[in-house]
């Protein structure tokens, strides 16, 4: 065969190969189209507000999810601030929220106090204005309480939030500014309890109960399923006048989720009631003090609870 012959033939070749070449490229593009968010169509994303107690429901919703459907989950942690944005803009699925958390930073409404009236109308309220339905609630409340150091809890003989108010010219307070800060944190304690302290420090929420092992504060707000208390000498005191908005843990799914994968709520729904605050508190303490990862901690949870099979 010539030489010019050889370079048509090849030509030929060529132009075939690239052909083929650049159908399977235009093949994989429309496929690589169908996946909405970087994530498959059929993949779920959960959010996780990046503490211990976020992560392992975060993880418990993963477990199941991809146990009980055929579907994919992925936990993609986010911050308090943009967690409602990514929701709102169809880059999260699923996460744990808490009600009085919905109530007051999301809704923007007054605080109400009745844990069934805030649970309802939560849920009227985030599926009329933002097409999010609400499950149903997994048991825990994740509240707050005067933490008050052992020594001091003793010298004094504090039990109750009214005990530490009497003796609040004594103690020095610390608290983070969103705290200082929420209408539905600060503001009842100062109305309900009339505290009168000798000194009140910002402290970044997670540094407080270091500040109290250090001597730096003696009085901090704490959260009652916090695993923290259950190793420092921290004495967490009685909210004897109930001052905060109920805090129940609650999955919330967007609705066009749940209109494609109609099997997510019964699925999800199976963890209603199964959390006390104890519980939640002993998981907390092993990623928080035992350092585990939590979706081994979930993961053993649900095998336990019979959610999973061993």
């Amino acid at each position: 065969m010539k030489k010019n012959q050889l370079f048509k033939q090849w030509g030929k070749s060529r132009r075939a190969f690239l052909a083929i070449t650049a159908a399977i490229v235009l093949t994989i593009g429309i496929s690589g189209c169908s996946k909405a968010g970087g994530a498959g169509a059929d993949t779920i994303q959960i959010a996780t507000k990046g503490f211990a107690e976020s992560d392992i429901l975060a993880n418990a919703l993963k477990l199941l999810i991809e146990d009980k459907t055929d579907l994919k989950a992925i936990v993609k942690k986010l911050d308090n601030n943009l967690l409602w944005t990514a929701l709102k803009g169809n880059e999260v699925d699923t996460y744990v929220e808490y009600t009085g958390t919905a109530l007051i930073n999301i809704l923007k409404d007054k605080p109400e106090y009745d844990p069934q009236v805030v649970y309802d109308k939560v849920k009227k309220e985030l599926k009329e204005k933002n097409q999010i339905t609400v499950l149903d609630p997994l048991g825990f409340t994740n509240s707050y309480a005067f933490g008050v150091r052992k020594e001091i809890a003793e010298k004094l003989g504090l039990k109750t939030g009214s005990d530490i108010a009497a003796k609040s010219s004594e103690l020095v307070f610390g608290a983070s500014e969103e705290f200082m800060n929420r209408p539905d944190l600060w503001p009842p304690v100062l109305e309900n309890y009339k505290p009168q302290f000798k000194e009140i420090k910002t402290i970044a929420g997670g540094l407080a109960y270091q500040a109290i092992d250090q001597g730096v504060i003696d009085v901090a707000m704490v959260q009652t399923t916090s695993a923290q208390v259950l190793v420092r000498p921290i004495t967490v005191l009685e909210d004897d006048k109930h001052v905060y908005v109920p805090y129940f843990a609650i999955p919330v799914v967007r609705d066009e989720v749940l209109k494609k994968h109609p099997e997510l709520e019964q699925v999800l729904n199976s963890l209603a009631g199964k959390l006390t605050d104890k519980e939640m508190q002993r998981l907390n303490g092993e990623v928080e003090n035992k350092q585990r990862a939590p979706i081994e901690v979930a993961k053993e949870w649900l095998i336990a609870i019979g959610l999973l099979k061993g």
